[in-house]
């Protein structure tokens, strides 16, 4: 068969698109399918590409402009040249970049499409419902937004449509093409050697059979069922809403009046309002959270209110061990020692793991009135140990490092070790 890609895309497989369009597209297909001149696409055209990709255009108000026109596809391909095709790989880019570029306000998509393919769709759909919480976007209809495109802009916030638009056709839809009587008039028989019963389903060399029709319309209905919950999230309208359109084209007053629309405009007063829009806002929207963001921060919440219990005493929160250097800490500040020795009581209880009896034999041995000078460990140490020599222009490294020492002798002398991160 010739171009098996090109047709694995356009038959046996839901499309979420107009059935006028998809109609042209297969029409174009068919022309070619005998023509020397119509090659199949290379794989290189599926990577991403300026043409695949073009850059949005930035108003002066800040808003970007997200054109979301033609066929809609997962990929591009060889059938844009007649019938015209964007990427939902495109689109998501743009959305993307949209959202880091700090010239860009708000975003509002520019949609002229019939719809297309299901596969990609509604992923496309999720990112652009999730933007929604980070920057303003928007979506008009100009002129139309059918099945897929109408996916699309459901997961904006605010949708416009001109007076001569149209939106619309929630639904699912699979072709299956049988030329097996054209095969008979070439005097071509088709005579397939396969395992497994359902292997060769939706052969285009044979009928389709009753088991392979359910099993696409199983299929078609799986995905219709994502389309209307997709739609109703989107909207906030009850998904009996949704499926009450039954896939008909809707003009803007009834689009309006079943909760698919919200206001008739042309493109030039909907970027005027979105620009008034932003202009109102007093700060930027935050970006959201991720899972794990959100996570961390339960994380930091959770340990600052440990600390909270700790610092008030909170008996319920205190383990074993947290209760006992409580006690020592208070037996050494509480003690009658202590009086008069304040900063050399509170390095010893702070600042060593002492115990008690011998923290207070430390304090006894010391004189209560303690000159003027450094507060802490290190003034009870340097009333004990040589000073080291530490002048102005010493190295803030060798100083550290003198620092670090001094207090190492005076401890070792009272056979302790200082605390780790003391």
């Amino acid at each position: 068969m010739k171009y098996p890609r090109l047709w694995s895309r356009l038959y046996n497989t839901p499309l979420a698109i107009g059935f006028d369009k998809l109609r042209v597209i297969e029409g174009v297909f068919r022309k070619h399918l005998d023509a020397e001149h119509f090659s199949e696409p290379h794989a290189a055209l599926n990577t991403f590409s300026k043409k695949d990709r073009p850059f949005y255009a930035l108003s002066d108000g800040g808003v970007a402009v997200i054109p979301v026109q033609g066929t809609l596809v997962q990929r591009v391909s060889g059938l844009d040249a007649e019938s015209g095709l964007t990427s939902y790989s495109a689109i998501g880019a743009q959305i993307r970049e949209a959202l880091t570029d700090n010239q860009v306000q708000a975003i509002l998509m520019e949609i002229d499409s019939p719809g297309g393919e299901v596969a990609g769709l509604f992923d496309l759909a999720d990112t652009i419902y999730q933007a929604r919480g980070i920057k303003p976007v928007w979506a008009i209809a100009n002129e139309s937004a059918y099945s897929a495109a109408y996916a699309i802009a459901s997961a904006a916030e605010r949708i416009v449509m001109p007076r001569t638009a149209g939106i619309g056709s929630i639904g699912v839809v699979a072709m299956h093409m049988d030329q097996s009587a054209k095969d008979a008039k070439q005097g071509i028989v088709y005579t397939p050697v396969f395992a497994g019963d359902r292997k060769v389903d939706g052969s285009e060399h044979f009928p389709l059979s009753p088991e392979a029709k359910t099993t696409l319309q199983t299929e078609v209905d799986r995905l219709y069922e994502i389309f209307v919950a997709t739609v109703s999230r989107n909207r906030g309208i009850d998904e009996a809403a949704v499926r009450a359109t039954e896939a008909g084209w809707l003009n803007p007053d009834d689009a309006m009046a079943a909760g698919l629309a919200d206001d008739v405009a042309t493109f030039a007063e909907t970027l005027a309002a979105l620009e008034r829009h932003i202009a109102s806002q007093p700060t930027p929207r935050k970006k959201r959270k991720s899972n794990m963001e959100e996570t961390q921060e339960a994380d930091l919440n959770a340990t600052v209110d440990a600390d909270a219990l700790k610092a008030e005493g909170h008996k319920d929160g205190l383990q074993d061990g947290q209760q006992t250097e409580r006690q020592r800490i208070a037996a050494i500040l509480g003690a009658p020692e202590a009086e008069g020795r304040t900063a050399l009581a509170q390095s010893l209880a702070l600042e060593t793991d002492l115990d008690a009896e011998s923290a207070l034999k430390v304090l006894s041995s010391a004189p209560e009135q303690v000159p003027a000078q450094p507060v802490g460990l290190l003034g009870a140490a340097m009333a004990t140990v040589e000073n080291p020599n530490v002048g102005a222009d010493t190295p803030e490294t060798e100083e550290d490092t003198a620092v670090e020492a001094m207090t190492a002798r005076a401890l070792s002398s009272l056979g302790h070790n200082a605390k780790k991160g003391a």
